[in-house]
């Protein structure tokens, strides 16, 4: 057999990482709360379309190269039924109400937005409030009950580099599992429909060429949210393609959505190989932890386990602000911008959409620390390594914020 190909990066790297990823997804328009807030909707599916193409490029790349000897710093987390699948339901609900996730606050800080200024301490309250339910019974109760351990499709996780395939299998059945893995989330990237009265995802409507009278307005629309108090550019700059596109037009940017999920996709298996997962809420129990919690227990792990989670959350934060001054100029300068959605269920009033983004960034943050990880340590990284415990609290997430939305939003 031959010896497995290793590296490990030293701990700055992970701000070129994050740089990478922050400005892509900037440019995606996760930064915008009011991305999130349609994704919870069900208005705009553009971020299961570009996490599951995303997915289906990766997920074959990393377990392709795991079979030829090439090792990876794997870290599925573990599967304990109860606390992940309830700390998916807070990070559900957290994130319908404040549009955000743990990453994309800092990306939305680099994009000059005021209330993340909220979710953040809303964010950093809930990581707190999770190190001090860890050490009680509660807490142990809910990591504990129904642990099946770090599981994936066809494996289970045994050490840093080795995902042990089950009794029977090798790791070129893994890569196996993959591909199917990997077509079905191809196909769902494909067939379903961006915007919600709309026929054609990203991929279809850059291949036919073609989009409905309801699409070109949703683009549109789109554009007015994305740039609303943004930072002014001309009618001939990257900025107006960038934001103004539409998907069948003959431009640079024409697969630039698309071609966007599998940059963050790949990025994320070098990441992997380079030193560990993608992964941002841990930061916030870091900080905590540093600031005012020293001696708890979870605290006493996290500084144990601390990979470059704060040197990739900086470089997120860092891309974001780059992509925003310098190609989507979406910068809003710390205005008070207020996303539609909130503003057409709750009005204008800043207070208001204050308390809106410090609670839902607090159940976000603290469902995150129960699960173990959020859309980036489990949806995105987790998923990409066919993990279970992601698998569950993809499914949660996603069941709650749509039901919260409903209730929220009416």
């Amino acid at each position: 057999m031959l010896e497995m190909i290793t590296f490990t990066a030293p701990m700055w790297v992970g701000i070129l990482i994050g740089f990478i990823i922050g400005a892509a997804a900037e440019a995606w328009g996760i930064a915008n709360p009011e991305t999130l807030i349609r994704l919870a909707k069900w208005e705009d599916r553009l971020f299961v379309i570009c996490i599951a193409l995303g997915l289906a490029i990766s997920t074959p790349v990393l377990f392709g190269l795991y079979a030829l000897g090439v090792g990876f710093h794997f870290s599925p987390k573990p599967l304990y039924l109860v606390g992940v699948g309830l700390g998916g339901v807070l990070f559900g609900a957290g994130l319908a109400i404040a549009g955000y996730f743990p990453g994309s606050i800092w990306m939305a800080l680099g994009e000059g937005r005021r209330d993340a200024i909220y979710a953040l301490l809303g964010a950093l309250l809930g990581a707190a409030s999770w190190t001090a339910l860890y050490q009680t019974s509660v807490g142990q109760w809910l990591v504990s009950t129904l642990n099946f351990g770090s599981l994936v499709i066809g494996g289970k996780h045994v050490s840093t580099f080795v995902i042990q395939p089950f009794q029977g299998l090798t790791p070129v059945d893994l890569f196996g599992i993959s591909l199917v893995y990997a077509v079905g989330l191809f196909l769902v990237a494909y067939y379903l429909p961006r915007y919600k009265g709309g026929q054609r995802s990203c991929i279809r409507e850059n291949l036919e060429r073609r989009n409905t009278p309801v699409e070109v307005q949703k683009h549109l629309d789109t554009a007015i949210y994305l740039t609303d108090g943004g930072l002014p550019y001309s009618q001939t700059s990257l900025a107006k393609k960038v934001n103004e596109y539409y998907a069948t037009e003959s431009n640079v940017t024409r697969w630039f959505m698309v071609s966007i999920a599998g940059i963050v996709g790949l990025t994320v298996v070098l990441e992997m190989f380079l030193h560990q997962i993608f992964g941002e809420s841990t930061t916030y129990s870091w900080i905590v932890g540093q600031l005012f919690m020293p001696s708890f227990k979870y605290s006493q792990i996290v500084f144990k386990g601390i990979g470059w989670e704060p040197f990739s959350d900086i470089g997120t934060l860092m891309g974001a602000f780059f992509s925003a001054v310098f190609i989507t100029r979406r910068f809003t300068s710390f205005r008070n911008i207020i996303p539609p959605s909130w503003a057409h269920r709750f009005g204008t009033n800043e207070a208001v959409r204050f308390v809106g983004s410090f609670l839902g960034g607090y159940l976000m943050l603290f469902g995150a620390r129960m699960a173990g990880g959020c859309a980036s340590g489990h949806i995105l990284s987790g998923d990409m390594q066919m993990a279970l415990s992601g698998l569950e609290f993809t499914a949660a997430v996603f069941a709650a914020m749509i039901i919260t939305a409903k209730v929220v939003y009416k």
